[in-house]
């Protein structure tokens, strides 16, 4: 399956309202509550891996009041992103939150959500490249500090990383982006977002040895990085190193087990392994985390086959094609649903 992503690290709203108006909720009426939405960078929907944070907000205009992650994640293949959290009693508090999307050399952007009287809403985040900071060739601690594994270790590096990002993401020229992120990586080659973006690089020209390659270098770099991990398992898995993949995609949902993405890619390694039955529980969560995620349907429905629950499988077949008619099973599907429909008469 070919994938943009800024992993994948390269996978859209308006607020809305779900369910009915209800008085607000007493404490012993609290209910997990769910945030949907979508980032766009610079106009355009944001690629996988993007990071989203919950937190709590002390108004409906303030930022996080920093009373601690109530939950993360990271958007999909389409910018989009679910967060669920459910807060802890506490008397009297109105149930505002703060949801804020973080790119490496982008500003933050962040969404206020009250959801006193309600238990879903939905955002949108807009997210810009910062061009207000330039990074110092030495770091603030002088000469013989460590420079961060985030941070660019001088100006040419990071002039070159900067070209990289905007040829990769905005302007969609995959050669160019490779050609400036190697030169970044010339430059400063201990910095592992640069890893990560020329790892990205490479997979939308689905050359995987180079991917996961560079995703490998992330981790090492970074190795309390998800994405690189995640990186990682998700080219493992394209190359059917199974095996290989299922162990980098442990390490990544053991820092985020959060992702929808990631539990999916678990599943596929462990579908190709022929552990359908372990493969299941991945595949159940990764829709808990983004029902709308359509080639897990795929995933679920042959589970819902060797289960031999074939309306079942019907039904999530069904769902793919409604939410990806175009995408890269769709002929596939669309004939094992012809297969079924037919056994059924």
């Amino acid at each position: 399956m070919r994938s943009r992503i800024s992993l994948r690290l390269l996978f859209p709203l308006f607020l809305f309202l779900c369910g009915l108006a209800v008085a607000q909720r007493t404490p012993t009426q609290l209910s997990p509550i769910e945030i949907t939405g979508d980032v766009r960078v610079e106009g355009q929907p944001a690629p996988p891996g993007v990071l989203v944070l919950l937190d709590f907000s002390s108004s409906q205009d303030a930022p996080p009041v920093g009373t601690g992650e109530l939950g993360r994640t990271m958007t999909d293949s389409g910018g989009r992103f679910k967060l669920a959290a459910a807060p802890a009693d506490n008397p009297g508090r109105r149930l505002v939150f703060a949801v804020t999307a973080h790119y490496p050399g982008y500003s933050d952007a962040s969404a206020v959500l009250d959801l006193t009287s309600m238990p879903r809403g939905h955002v949108m985040l807009d997210m810009h490249r910062d061009t207000s900071k330039d990074v110092p060739s030495v770091p603030p601690g002088g000469p013989a500090a460590t420079i961060s594994a985030r941070q660019p270790a001088s100006s040419e590096a990071k002039e070159a990383l900067v070209k990289g990002r905007e040829l990769l993401l905005e302007k969609h020229d995959v050669k160019g982006s490779i050609e400036s992120l190697k030169k970044a990586l010339k430059h400063d080659p201990n910095f592992a977002p640069a890893y990560i973006l020329l790892g990205a690089a490479y997979v939308q020209t689905q050359n995987w040895t180079e991917a996961q390659s560079a995703f490998e270098r992330a981790s090492k770099l970074d190795p309390g990085n998800a994405e690189a991990f995640f990186g990682m398992g998700f080219t493992l898995n394209q190359q059917k190193d199974f095996d290989g993949a299922q162990k980098s995609l442990q390490h990544s949902l053991a820092l985020n087990p959060n992702s929808a993405e990631a539990q999916y890619e678990m599943g596929r390694s462990l579908w190709g392994l022929g552990k359908w039955q372990e493969a299941e529980p991945h595949a159940r969560q990764a829709l808990a985390l983004n029902k709308d995620f359509a080639p897990c349907h795929v995933l679920m429905g042959n589970i819902y086959l060797r289960h031999r629950d074939a309306q079942s499988a019907l039904s999530e077949f069904q769902t793919y094609l409604r939410l990806d008619p175009q995408g890269p099973y769709s002929q596939a599907v669309g004939e094992m649903i012809s297969k079924i429909q037919r056994a059924s008469r």
